[in-house]
């Protein structure tokens, strides 16, 4: 018997239930109510949990579901993020190659198409079975679905022609991280999208934050669109959009913020070649500082930018802006500046605040000792290189 079929018992529920967020190194000291029981498990079922409330808390009510341990739950996507996949996906049938914890591929069938999930582990395939009929049952997936329990490259071989597929390869190998090229992680993208000409009318890759857009480009080819997706203040992933027909020269990126219904609430959209083209003014610091949100920051428009919300950039390699008149619907914070000096004067004047550094160098924690600056949340400073190439400090308010 698969051991996570030992969490069903109603008095391990009971029990993994009633301690949702407790502290499990006190919990761990402890003795099982019951020595029959596989309480690491347990733990680690407690633990899942604690991360399934915060991607996908829907999750947690519906019977019978029993969460993939807590390191695959930390490497699923959030159900915001795999809504707005499943939005670009459309309908047909969906492969998803990687399907793990199942978050992607319960989004993409909450949309009424066929998913197929292969997934390698033969303990996470058969969780995943169980779970996707729980949700099926719950009301919360309306297609049909189809768990394989295979390696990807031995499926996408065989595999029925689909509408989309996709592959969210694992960039972590046992204890080791930072694994950020395809050609370095599991599956191999590029290794498998030959395969697919003829299998898929799309491919959906999706990427470390940390790749080089460019370099991810070069590396999947035939790269229809990227899309960089921010939610809850932070850069989450990279998506490339693979034609296996052939892409286009210059594939557009989308820098996309979403609301946790996994809709669009801001957006910025361009190609590598306007970004070449556009010029960018620099200037001082004048009545109010803007600085793009993560995903913007990430995708890397910094001159089409302040062109087109007509800003001027502090620095040709300081991406913060500039305007004495406040522009609204930019993609990032506001703040309206309180002051400008030298490093050399100190801080300890200000009482506390947030420090930043944008294109200065050394580290938050150095500066801070040499200002004499105490921690606060009222004010922001930003420590940066000026349009003369000198060091400044802008002493800012709170963001709009």
């Amino acid at each position: 018997m698969d051991r996570w079929r030992t969490l069903l018992a109603p008095d391990v529920r009971a029990f993994i239930e009633s301690h949702d967020g407790a502290d499990l190194s006190a919990l761990a000291l402890k003795k099982a109510p019951d020595p029959e029981w596989d309480y690491k498990l347990i733990l680690d079922q407690i633990k899942a949990r604690g991360k399934a409330k915060v991607k996908v808390p829907r999750w947690l009510g519906v019977p019978g579901l029993v969460f993939p341990s807590a390191d695959l739950m930390e490497q699923a996507s959030s159900w915001t993020c795999a809504l707005y996949k499943a939005s670009l996906a459309g309908g047909g049938t969906v492969a998803d190659l990687t399907a793990g914890a199942g978050v992607d591929a319960a989004a993409f069938g909450g949309q009424g198409q066929r998913v197929l999930c292969v997934e390698q582990d033969s303990h996470n395939a058969s969780l995943l079975e169980h779970n996707l009929r729980r949700l099926k049952e719950a009301g919360l997936l309306s297609a049909d679905f189809e768990v394989h329990n295979a390696d990807c490259a031995d499926f996408v071989t065989a595999m029925p022609s689909c509408a989309w597929v996709y592959v969210d390869p694992q960039r972590r190998s046992g204890p080791q991280k930072g694994r950020f090229l395809f050609s370095d992680c599991s599956p191999d993208v590029t290794a498998l999208l030959p395969f697919l000409k003829g299998r898929a009318r799309r491919v959906m890759v999706k990427s470390s934050p940390v790749l080089d857009i460019a370099r991810g480009i070069e590396e999947v080819g035939g790269v229809e669109s990227v899309h960089v997706v921010q939610w809850n203040g932070e850069c989450k992933e990279v998506l490339y959009i693979h034609n296996p027909q052939g892409g286009v020269e210059d594939p557009p990126v989308h820098a996309v913020e979403i609301n946790n219904e996994g809709h669009v609430s801001c957006s910025f959209s361009f190609t590598m070649g306007d970004e070449r083209e556009a010029e960018a003014e620099t200037g001082p610091v004048e009545a109010y500082l803007y600085e793009p949100g993560p995903a913007f920051m990430k995708a890397g428009g910094f001159n089409l930018m302040a062109a087109r919300f007509g800003l001027r950039k502090l620095h040709p390699n300081t991406h913060l802006y500039t305007s004495q008149v406040f522009i609204k619907d930019f993609p990032g914070k506001v703040f309206t500046v309180e002051d400008v000096r030298r490093p050399g004067g100190g801080a300890s004047d200000i009482g506390g605040a947030e420090l930043v550094l944008r294109n200065y160098p050394g580290s938050v924690a150095d500066l801070r000792a040499r200002l004499k600056l105490a921690e606060g949340s009222d004010k922001r400073i930003f420590a940066c290189t000026a349009h003369d190439d000198r060091k400044m400090l802008v002493v800012c308010s709170k963001a709009f």
